[in-house]
């Protein structure tokens, strides 16, 4: 497990991604499903920014997988009882919160 600020996250995501938030790729822990800001733009999320790093997309949208029936996507997010992750971020607040890992390059 790792710990970084925020400031790190957004430098690691700016190099992978750009400057856009929206156009950085997170990947489910638990389904593997690679999501964007845009997705959940485009599908009416409110907040897309504190959610697309933590729950996903099915979370919102309507689920088939789940916990231990990973169809992707799935209904799965970093809030639960199980959290699975490998990198935690230390929020302006001090806090650490958990967050999907990146996807990759663009």
């Amino acid at each position: 497990m790792r710990t970084i600020s925020l400031e790190q996250w957004r430098e690691e995501g700016t190099k992978l991604f750009g400057s856009e938030f929206k156009n950085w790729k997170f990947k489910c822990s638990n389904c593997g499903h690679v999501q964007t800001g845009q997705d959940f733009i485009d599908a009416g999320i409110k907040e897309p920014e504190t959610k697309v790093y933590f729950s996903c997309i099915s979370r919102w949208v309507g689920a088939e997988g789940e916990l231990g029936n990973k169809k992707s996507p799935c209904n799965y997010t970093l809030g639960g009882v199980f959290v699975f992750c490998e990198t935690k971020v230390i929020g302006e607040d001090g806090k650490e919160v958990p967050v999907f890992e990146f996807a990759g390059a663009i």
